[in-house]
């Protein structure tokens, strides 16, 4: 009887040994499946990070592009208003210069008219004359119509031109020494050049310098000896 037992208890040591090992066996295939779906799982979600992260640098390189067109176009646009406003004022600036360049032609015609009455006795004559230049001169002046003021100053291409050289002793040599005609300035612009005479030396100037010289050296020599 008790050896019936003794093998009773035996077997069922065995049996739960046995179970215990079944049970150690799945707990420890559970466990593997579920790292294995833990890792299936992440490998998705990073498959799924890498489809989404190509189309989002996707989007980001076709929006720094939008942007770069759009600041291009802006920037046109922008040029092409200071264009439009520089023509505008342009046009109010200097839309009055032909107008400008008849009436110089004007000032011209009165100052002979006036030079010529000076010649006689006509007083009353000569001072309509002078009234009216004096409005014309007004007129310009309101418009930015300036005369270059040319005699007594050295010869500027950009603003004289250049009529004949006359030996003189009152100015010193390429000085505007004598005016054929005025000239004048609209704003910043050259209306109509100055035609104007330039001085060089006279031969008295050249005889005069030559006195000199020799009356430097003369001294020089004297001491010498």
């Amino acid at each position: 009887m008790n050896e019936e037992k003794k093998e009773s208890d035996l077997n069922n040591i065995k049996d739960n040994q046995t179970d215990d090992k079944v049970a150690s066996e799945n707990e420890i295939k559970s466990i593997e499946e579920k790292k294995e779906s833990e890792n299936n799982q992440a490998n998705d979600e990073e498959k799924e990070s890498e489809e989404l992260k190509d189309p989002l640098k996707e989007l980001k390189s076709e929006l720094a592009e939008t942007k770069d067109k759009l600041l291009r176009v802006l920037a046109e646009n922008e040029n092409i208003r200071k264009q439009s406003e520089k023509t505008r004022v342009d046009i109010i600036k200097y839309g009055v210069q032909p107008l400008a360049r008849e009436l110089v032609n004007v000032v011209d015609n009165f100052e002979r008219a006036i030079n010529s009455v000076l010649e006689t006795t006509e007083k009353k004559t000569l001072e309509g004359f002078e009234l009216i230049q004096k409005d014309i001169t007004n007129i310009l002046d309101k418009f930015n119509v300036k005369k270059i003021d040319a005699l007594g100053n050295p010869f500027d291409a950009n603003l004289h031109q250049a009529m004949f050289e006359k030996p003189t002793e009152e100015y010193e040599p390429g000085v505007v020494c004598e005016i054929v005609q005025d000239g004048y300035t609209f704003h910043d612009r050259l209306l109509r050049p100055a035609m104007v005479g330039i001085s060089q030396k006279s031969e008295k100037s050249e005889e005069k310098n030559e006195l000199e010289e020799e009356t430097v050296e003369k001294p020089q020599k004297d001491e010498l000896d």
